[in-house]
């Protein structure tokens, strides 16, 4: 009888000490694949390759131990000294590269090995230390597969059956890093209702390159709201300027506190947003 009250005990306590950290092992449908991308253009395909996954629960997830597979020979087994955790709701990025500088600017949470994208058709599996089936995606001719753009998964189709369709799967339409598109680590950029301009809006930035300064003029359809924003190759921006109901618009900026190198000027009017790529001389 004591044998038994202390095991039991001891199993309270131990549901009560996984509950208070709030990570248990994953299960099926609780960590999605969210955002995939198989070509880059900005950078080599060995260099730049990474999925996005994304924490459907209400916990935080542990990842030690999953298993990351295609159909084929690839396979990885996610190790760590430490705890690889994904909070709840949270996104995570996996690639080929850890390294934002080479990467094409992508902010890596775990870096894999033996696994590749196939840029036509592939698979990637992924399966907890049971073997049992977390989640999958398998692409192949008629899904949006765009070079130098990621697929990204449509936020009302983030279930463990939804992402298996290939019209929930839209080419990404804002430039990230090095300038290809994506939204690696990020709700996908379909939810943010941002298209890039059409037609009856115009952009120029010059002189491009340059060593002192850029001159942005842009001019719109009817009077919009928008920001100015410089980006650099690891994705942090920096707001320039906000304007509010203008239909012209002429902004000089000094380059002097940026680095030499490539920049990227991103102008969001209303619900429309370019990227153009700057480049930075001393």
């Amino acid at each position: 009888m004591k044998k038994n009250y202390i095991f039991l005990l001891t199993a309270i306590l131990a549901g009560y000490w996984i509950n208070l950290n709030g990570q248990s092992t994953p299960r099926q449908g609780e960590i999605l694949i969210t955002e995939i991308m198989v070509n880059p253009e900005a950078v080599s395909d060995a260099n730049g390759e990474w999925f996005e996954i994304w924490n459907s629960s209400d916990h935080d997830i542990l990842l030690n131990g999953l298993t990351l597979k295609d159909a084929g020979s690839n396979m990885h087994i996610l190790n760590s000294v430490e705890k690889l955790v994904i909070h709840s709701k949270s996104y995570w990025v996996l690639a080929k590269n850890g390294d934002a500088l080479t990467n094409g600017g992508v902010h890596v949470d775990y870096v894999y090995q033996n696994f590749t994208l196939s840029n036509t058709s592939d698979q990637i599996i992924m399966t907890a230390a049971d073997a049992s089936l977390i989640d999958q995606v398998s692409y192949l001719s008629g899904w949006p597969i765009v070079s130098g753009a990621s697929m990204e998964l449509h936020p009302d189709y983030q279930t463990f059956s939804g992402n298996d369709q290939p019209e929930h799967w839209f080419p990404a339409k804002i430039v990230f890093g090095a300038g290809d598109k994506g939204s690696p680590g990020k709700a996908n950029s379909i939810s943010s209702g941002l298209e890039e301009w059409g037609e009856g809006i115009k952009i120029d930035v010059y002189p491009n390159p340059s060593k002192e300064r850029f001159i942005v003029e842009a001019s719109f359809p009817d009077p919009q709201a928008g920001t100015i924003k410089l980006i650099n190759l690891l994705g942090q921006s920096f707001l320039i300027k906000s304007f509010d109901e203008i239909q012209f618009l002429k902004e000089v900026i000094e380059p002097d506190f940026l680095t030499p190198g490539i920049w990227f000027l991103e102008l969001t009017a209303g619900r429309k947003v370019k990227v153009i790529r700057l480049i930075i001389e001393r």
